[in-house]
């Protein structure tokens, strides 16, 4: 039986709504009671939409929450190599088959054991109709068989070979058969059960609080983790220098000299993520048709000036949909340069001399100095004559267009991401036609996504890669900004986080 998929089961993104913000930030910021050992506050800029239904994404910010409530089978470590979490161990059968063993002894938070069975029940519900229209059943459609070979052992058939699934996988959390039969998906997304150290044990308008799992195989050292929804950066700042939160992410270079000064520890990283301004070309007649409009809103913008001020030196200008973090990141293109006179020959020659407007969805207060970044591109094309009216949404509203491709506008902030895979292919599976209800599609660059989605050699598919960035950089699906870093602060006496590759490793941190 397809416990999943029974008639009990809907998929659902629950908005928080606007008075989440409003909620969390008197949450945050109202006097507290000093901490309990053992309890850490996390500020991050939203929760989970589909709150904890983890099918319904597995990106920022969802990973704040469900990084400490579920586990996948593999999670890659710091190199992007295939690590052991749920499975300890994997062969590759034949190009179309893979076999894992679980981890001996491992429960759910219910006390429930992870076994074969319910990995095959995971995985059956992402290959149905209704798991194959979530977030994360949308990059796994070529899942086609899943088998328990024994109580311990899985075994994977794909459509097609994929010499990445291990590392694919990291997509997918194993979530407890019985509770998801029992409540279907609403119900389990109130009440989430997974393998991590902590377990929800309440949602707030605005924040959602996690209790031990005692019973996880990897225990985190903590008795409670509060993460609090602060939409503003500046209210996470005021919230972290205050001592309402222990950790904050989202910060931007700026604050950095403001919260050293205040006694915290920051950490500055690079991310696996390729800042971005999306085309929207399908379903439109619009001036983004045309690849030389397209090339000279790349000419238009100076994406270096962005990297040496307002990310302080700390990022790079990008070339393409990749950072070096990521298996096959191209280190022989070279970013778009400024030059806004070769932008207004383009654009004369496509038929727009006298420029044009355009609307560009973007969320703000994600990432560093993402709002300033957003505004000098504005800036910067306004003055080649395309004059771009910048409309700000939420995450829950974004992701709703994004998953329907039902944009207002003619572009939208899309990072280029790689996590939690680390695998540069990643962002093609949106940035193409392979993206259900595409918004950019070229048949050109297919061949070339296909290939490098089957080939096993580590040299050829990285070949392959090297020219399908080649390809995406001179025909290119969006606006190439800026490779992103990470900017995150902790009280002094927060010990052991780690925030690896966009995934934070919850079972690590501990109070001192």
């Amino acid at each position: 039986m397809n416990w999943l998929n029974s008639g009990k089961s809907k998929t659902a993104v629950a908005a928080l709504g606007l008075f989440g913000l409003a909620a969390a930030v008197s949450t945050a910021l109202a006097p507290q009671p000093a901490f309990a050992q053992g309890e850490v506050r996390v500020g991050v800029w939203d929760l989970p939409p589909g709150k904890g239904n983890p099918f319904t994404g597995r990106s920022l910010p969802s990973i704040f929450v469900w990084d400490a409530v579920f586990d996948p089978l593999v999670r890659p470590d710091e190199n992007g190599q295939p690590a052991a979490a749920l499975a300890i161990s994997w062969q590759n059968i034949d190009p179309s088959t893979w076999r894992f063993t679980l981890r001996p002894g491992a429960t759910f938070s219910n006390g429930k054991p992870v076994n074969a069975a319910a990995v095959v029940a995971t995985i059956e519900y992402l290959m149905s109709e209704e798991g194959k229209a979530t977030s994360v059943g949308r990059e796994v459609r070529h899942l086609a068989g899943v088998s328990a070979v024994d109580d311990l052992t899985v075994e994977i058939k794909t459509s097609r070979p994929d010499p990445v699934l291990t590392n694919r996988l990291a997509l997918v959390s194993i979530v407890e058969p019985g509770q998801w039969a029992a409540l279907g998906a609403e119900g389990f997304a109130d009440q989430p059960v997974g393998t991590g150290p902590y377990q929800v044990s309440a949602w707030g308008a605005g924040d959602v609080t996690l209790t031990a799992n005692t019973s996880s195989w990897r225990a985190g050292k903590l008795d409670k983790l509060i993460i609090i929804e602060l939409p503003e950066r500046p209210a996470r700042l005021q919230a972290i220098q205050s001592g309402q939160i222990d950790i904050g992410f989202g910060f931007s270079p700026d604050n950095i000299a403001q919260l050293e000064g205040a006694g915290l520890k920051v950490s500055v990283t690079p991310a696996p993520q390729v800042m971005s301004l999306a085309f929207v070309t399908e379903g439109r007649d619009t001036p983004l048709d045309d690849v030389r409009v397209r090339q000279a809103l790349n000419y238009a913008v100076n994406r270096q000036a962005m990297a040496d001020t307002l990310l302080a030196g700390f990022g790079k200008a990008a070339s393409h949909g990749a950072t070096p973090a990521a298996f096959g990141y191209n280190p022989n293109l070279q970013p778009y340069p400024y030059d806004p006179a070769k932008a207004r020959e383009l654009l004369a020659a496509a038929g727009y001399g006298n420029g044009f407007g355009m609307v560009a969805e973007v969320v703000v207060g994600s990432f560093p100095a993402d709002s300033e970044i957003y505004q000098q591109t504005a800036a910067d094309l306004g003055k080649v004559g395309v004059n771009v009216t910048l409309q700000q949404i939420r995450f829950p509203e974004w992701l709703k267009k994004f998953l329907n491709n039902s944009w207002d506008g003619g572009a939208f902030g899309l990072s280029w991401n790689a996590s939690p895979y680390m695998d540069s292919v990643r962002p093609y599976t949106y940035f193409t036609c392979a993206k259900t209800n595409a918004f950019y599609c070229d048949q050109s660059v297919m061949p070339l996504y296909e290939q490098s989605n089957t080939e096993f050699d580590p040299d050829k598919r990285k070949a392959i890669l090297w020219q399908l960035h080649e390809a995406t950089r001179n025909a290119p699906p969006a606006l190439f900004l800026v490779e992103q870093i990470d900017v995150t602060a902790t009280a002094a006496n927060i010990t052991g986080l780690s925030y690896i590759n966009r995934s934070v490793r919850y079972h690590e941190l501990g109070v001192r």
